[in-house]
C-alpha cells in the first residue's frame, strides 16, 4: 500500500526502532492464529512482544490498524509486476490473491477486520487506495506513452475491476467455498479474468 495504513503518528527526536516494530507484527500474526480475532487485545500482544502498551499505541491507534498492518504491510509490494505484462500482471492478481487468503493468519483476521474496516473508514480509503494505485497503473502503463486518456480511463478501470474481482474471488473462497476453494478453482478465475489483457486501444470515437 502506498499509503501507511497503520496509523502510526511521528514522534519528534525519537525514531522508531524496527526492531520492535517486526517483533509485534510477527506476534500478531502468531496471535491471530492462536487465539483469533476476537480474543486478540493489543495488551496482550504487547506482553508477549515484551513491549509497553503505550509503545503499541505510538505506532498503531487501533487493533485493526495494527493487524491490518501485520498481514498485509504498510507499503505495496510491487516486485511481481517488475519487467511483466498484462496477463502477468492480472495473473499475479489472482494468484497473491488465492495466496495471501489462503494463509491462517490472514483468514483469522478476514471477518473481524472487514467489519473494523466498516468503523474506520480512514483506514478503508487508504487500504483500497493502497492497493489499486499504485498496481493499477502499472497495469495502464503498457498503454504506451501514445495513449489516449479514454483508453488510459478504462485500462485503469479494467484493473481495478479485475483487482475486485480476483481478491473478492479468493476471499469468498477462503471463507465460504471451503473444499471447492481447489488450485483447479482459482486456476479457472484466472482463466475467465485473462481476456482482460487482449483488449486493445478505445477506438477514437467509439
Amino acid at each position: 500500500m502506498n499509503a501507511h495504513v497503520n496509523g502510526s503518528s511521528s514522534q519528534s527526536g525519537r525514531p522508531r526502532d524496527p526492531r520492535i516494530d517486526a517483533e509485534v507484527l510477527a506476534v500478531t500474526r502468531e496471535m491471530l492464529v492462536e487465539v483469533g480475532w476476537d480474543q486478540l487485545s493489543l495488551r496482550a500482544i504487547a506482553t508477549r512482544a515484551g513491549v509497553s502498551r503505550a509503545a503499541l499505541s505510538r505506532r498503531w491507534t487501533s487493533k485493526a490498524h495494527l493487524v491490518l498492518d501485520a498481514i498485509l504491510g504498510s507499503t505495496p509490494d510491487l516486485a511481481p509486476f517488475e519487467g511483466t505484462d498484462r496477463a502477468g500482471w492480472i495473473d499475479w492478481v489472482v494468484t497473491g490473491s488465492a495466496q495471501i487468503f489462503s494463509r491462517p493468519d490472514v483468514r483469522a483476521a478476514a471477518p473481524g477486520l472487514l467489519a473494523a474496516l466498516r468503523d474506520h473508514d480512514d483506514l478503508r480509503k487508504a487500504l483500497w487506495q493502497g492497493f489499486s494505485g499504485p498496481a493499477t497503473e502499472l497495469f495502464a502503463a503498457h498503454g504506451g506513452a501514445g495513449q489516449s486518456e479514454e483508453s488510459r480511463r478504462r485500462d485503469l478501470l479494467d484493473a481495478k475491476a479485475v483487482l475486485v474481482l480476483a481478491s473478492g474471488a479468493a476471499l469468498f473462497a477462503s471463507l465460504v467455498a471451503g473444499d471447492d476453494a481447489t488450485p483447479e478453482l482459482h486456476a479457472r478465475v484466472l482463466e475467465l479474468l485473462t481476456p482482460v489483457a487482449e483488449r486493445g486501444p478505445v477506438e477514437s470515437g467509439s
